[in-house]
């Protein structure tokens, strides 16, 4: 969490509504300046089971990429678990909004699916006063609600500190025979449209970077640039995504330390360009 003042409280409000409310829930807060925490605070106070932890102290981050530092602050989180024997550990955004029975919902699949390892909502954002879901790759299981079977997340070792983490845990996920898949039934409200933040030329840039460490196939990264050109209002954030991926293959910067990885994905994004069942 890092200013998130116009929206936590929301976020905050649709957890204590819960039908099933977690153990613990270990809030994150990267240096807000904003009244983020204090809001917080307050909510915290009548629900011992929320914890402010302030990461001010921590020394200065140098990360390759926004996503390594998203991971820091995860991993952050997991550190200050205070309850033993956990069975799913959830990563969840402070600018989103929920209906009480979400959680409910997705333990629900977790239960019916023992192979389920990643699971997680659809995002919607508001447009003219309407519900629109968010656009997102078709499968990809969402940072903004991603809830891990803990053994599962045990078998991935964790995540990778780089743009493009919430792609690399699904697919090794799979790799190693666990389902991860999001809840179609289950949306939540995105008060903070993914790039809002940065912009969509600029967001595009960091996800085709992410692309790139991850090994995605240049010729699948093409046809998924060209994919995203059509559609409405996206032709700046292909653009940057077309931008980032190949000015890292022109640098030759590095990618992913898991050859294994690597043609695994690659492996089933040919698949998916012909027309072949795939895994990822």
């Amino acid at each position: 969490m890092k200013n998130e003042e116009k929206y936590v409280a929301q976020t905050l409000e649709s957890m204590v509504a819960q039908t099933v409310k977690p153990v613990e829930w270990v809030i994150v807060n990267d240096g807000s300046t904003d009244k983020s925490a204090e809001i917080v605070e307050k909510f915290a106070a009548g629900n011992p089971w929320i914890r402010l932890f302030n990461t001010a102290g921590l020394g200065e981050r140098l990360p390759e990429h926004y996503g390594g530092h998203v991971v820091d602050l995860i991993h952050d989180g997991i550190a200050q678990f205070q309850a033993k024997d956990i069975d799913f550990i959830v990563k969840l955004d402070c600018d989103i909004s929920f209906k009480p029975e979400f959680f409910e919902k997705l333990l629900a699949a977790f239960e019916e699916n023992p192979r389920l390892g990643i699971c997680s909502g659809i995002s919607f954002i508001v447009e003219d006063g309407k519900l629109v879901e968010e656009k997102t790759a078709e499968g990809h299981t969402l940072g903004a609600t991603k809830v891990y079977r803990a053994q599962c997340f045990r078998d991935i070792g964790g995540l990778v500190a780089s743009m493009g983490w919430d792609g690399i845990d699904e697919i090794k996920a799979r790799m190693k025979g666990w389902d991860a898949w999001p809840l179609r039934e289950q949306i939540f409200v995105h008060h903070r449209p993914e790039g809002m933040a940065s912009g969509l030329l600029a967001s595009g840039v960091e996800r085709g970077k992410g692309s790139y460490f991850m090994g995605y196939h240049p010729v699948f990264m093409l046809a998924r640039v060209g994919k995203r050109m059509l559609k409405p209002g996206l032709f700046a954030d292909a653009v940057g995504m077309f931008m980032g991926y190949f000015s890292s293959l022109v640098r030759g910067d590095k990618r992913i330390p898991d050859a294994e990885f690597i043609r695994y994905l690659r492996k089933n994004q040919i698949r998916k360009l012909f027309l072949l069942k795939s895994e990822v």
